[in-house]
This record gives structure tokens, C-alpha cells and sequence, in this order.
């Protein structure tokens, strides 16, 4: 009988080792489902937001938006160098000078540009910077209106009022310089 209670002994935990192992392959098997279930509901879920976002989107049709055109001044079709107002060609000047007068499209950076007085050894006798008569109209593309007042000590003889574009690449094939006689 004792040979049977061994048998049966062993039977028994033969089984337990084949419940658990069981149990571990259900618990796998119930996992592995579970998480391909997530996974194909998680896709699902954004394949139909896509379509909802496709479908939304094509409701949507472009308004084309009235676009304001400017047609150029006459001066800003031909203005292609710097028009000075005042003091005119060969004047006599004298100090406090006014200088003013439009210039292109792209002579002025941040609103001004430079502005010189040389005598008639090419000595700087004045400089300033010519700023813009309207704030912000260096930026619009069409020529821009200026002004600047350059002082200086008494000066003979004649020199030259050079205008200067600005220029802030410090690129030489960009400088741009436009000269007016004067007499002192």
C-alpha cells in the first residue's frame, strides 16, 4: 500500500506541475490577446480621428482675400538714384544746411543713411545721417523721403555734398554714392 501512496503521491504533484504550467500558459495566452486587443482598438481609434480630421478639412474651401495693389508713382518709376531738393547743383551754402530729397527703394537701413560734406581735397567738412520724413517708409519699397541738417565751421572754395547709401553687409558691390557740387 505504501507502493500506491508513492504512485498516488506522485500523481498528484505530476498534476500540480501541469495545473501551474497551465496556469502560466493561460495567464501568457490572456496577456498577449490583451494587449493585441489594446493595440488594435488604439489604431482603430486613430485611423477614424484621421478620417474625421480628412473629412473636417475638406468642408474647408479657400476664400481667395482681397489683396490691396498700389500702382507706382510716376517719381517711383523713375527713380533710379537719389532726387535732392535742396540745396540744388553748385549753390552756394552755408552753415546750418538742410539737405532734402527722396531716394530709392533700399538706400536706407533702419530709416537712415549717411550724408557728407567733402571740401575740395576730399576732407569731410560735415556728416550725418539723413533720416526718413515718415517713420517706417524705408521698409514699404518705393522710394522714400528725407531730410537732415548738416553743421560745419566756414569753409571756401567749392566741395561736394555726397550722398551714401546705407549699407550694413559691408558688401563693396552694394555701395551706392551720389554727389551734388556745391560752393562754400
Amino acid at each position: 500500500m505504501e507502493a500506491n501512496d508513492g504512485a498516488y503521491q506522485q500523481n498528484i504533484e505530476t498534476t500540480k506541475t501541469k495545473n501551474k504550467n497551465f496556469s502560466n500558459g493561460l495567464i501568457t495566452i490572456i496577456s498577449v490577446a490583451g494587449f493585441i486587443l489594446l493595440a488594435l482598438g488604439t489604431i482603430i481609434f486613430l485611423y477614424n480621428q484621421n478620417q474625421n480630421l480628412k473629412e473636417k478639412l475638406s468642408e474647408y474651401q479657400a476664400v481667395p482675400m482681397a489683396t490691396q495693389t498700389t500702382s507706382p508713382t510716376p517719381q517711383a518709376e523713375i527713380l533710379d538714384g537719389p532726387v535732392i531738393s535742396s540745396p540744388s547743383a553748385r549753390s552756394k551754402i552755408k552753415s546750418p544746411l538742410k539737405v532734402t530729397g527722396t531716394v530709392p527703394a533700399g538706400w536706407m537701413f533702419e530709416g537712415v543713411f549717411p550724408v557728407k560734406i567733402l571740401d575740395s581735397k576730399q576732407n569731410v567738412v560735415a556728416q550725418a545721417q539723413a533720416k526718413e520724413v515718415e517713420p517706417g517708409s524705408w521698409q514699404n519699397g518705393n522710394p522714400v523721403d528725407f531730410t537732415t541738417t548738416l553743421t560745419f565751421k566756414a569753409a571756401t572754395g567749392s566741395g561736394t555734398l555726397v550722398l551714401e547709401n546705407d549699407n550694413p553687409s559691408g558688401n563693396p558691390e552694394n555701395i551706392k554714392t551720389f554727389e551734388v557740387p556745391i560752393t562754400f
